[in-house]
């Protein structure tokens, strides 16, 4: 197992002189997603659903954002009985519970790590205003960001909780964007929760902060359609309605 290290790797992640390529997002359930790139595959927060059929002959990439239930399940440890190169970057809290022999990179909030796979990948962590950290990820010339549990968390509580959660969410993509120089963010998973009072709160946030060509609607178990009443009941909302991806399978256009 490997703690990543505080780094001064502060570059861009789309920095490397290479076309963005073709992408695939799969959302497998909740806060689970897949995405595949030429050269490797991506998992975040797998605890629930099948996983589609990633390729076994790449590198496969799990993120796990933090230890509560609904982001992380034992069962990714399993995985290198299918995939024979699989590389975990997982939250500390995690980290403990891995098997021996696994390739395991343990985070904390704020560090910068580089992969040296085939296909070289970089990530930025953030720390999390409930549990954890979130994940900026930069391969072949695509920029992810990753939520997990952080968001502006607008809970039925006093106006001021609810003000300094949004401040934090903010601050940490602030924080983050500097640190990248200020990426270009192709894919977003942001959570639309809709137990919150204010569902789109985060996604508001997420995208007069940092902003994306796509972003993913998640956090949202079976009710997606709630989600989705939330974003329409909104005008902050709505005028990103059009980057919004509510579909199961996503795949960049053909040019």
């Amino acid at each position: 197992m490997t703690a990543a290290q505080p780094g001064a790797a502060q570059a861009n992640a789309s920095d490397a002189p290479t076309s963005p390529a073709p992408m695939r997002v799969t959302h497998i359930y909740h806060s689970g997603f897949a995405v595949e790139l030429p050269g490797c595959s991506l998992l975040f927060d797998w605890y629930a659903g099948a996983l589609p059929p990633l390729a076994r002959d790449l590198p496969l990439v799990v993120f796990v954002s933090h230890s509560h239930y609904d982001h992380y399940d034992a069962r990714i440890w399993s995985l290198p009985r299918t995939f024979p190169q699989v590389t975990y970057v997982v939250d500390a809290s995690v980290a403990p519970n891995a098997p021996a022999g696994l390739d395991v990179r343990a985070v904390r909030p704020n560090q910068d790590l580089t992969l040296a796979l085939p296909v070289e990948l970089r990530v930025r962590t953030l720390e999390s205003n409930d549990e954890g950290v979130a994940f900026l990820v930069g391969a072949r010339g695509r920029t992810l960001y990753f939520s997990g549990d952080l968001n502006s968390w607008q809970w039925d509580r006093e106006a001021e909780k609810n003000e300094a959660s949004d401040e934090f969410f903010r601050r940490e993509l602030r924080r983050a964007s500097a640190a990248w120089r200020h990426p270009h963010v192709d894919a977003a998973f942001v959570p639309v929760d809709p137990r919150l009072t204010d569902p789109v709160a985060g996604l508001v946030a997420y995208m007069e902060e940092l902003g994306a060509d796509v972003v993913f609607p998640m956090h949202y178990w079976d009710n997606r359609q709630q989600a989705q009443d939330a974003v329409a009941r909104s005008p902050r909302a709505t005028r990103y309605a059009s980057r919004l991806v509510w579909d199961d399978v996503w795949q960049t256009p053909e040019t």
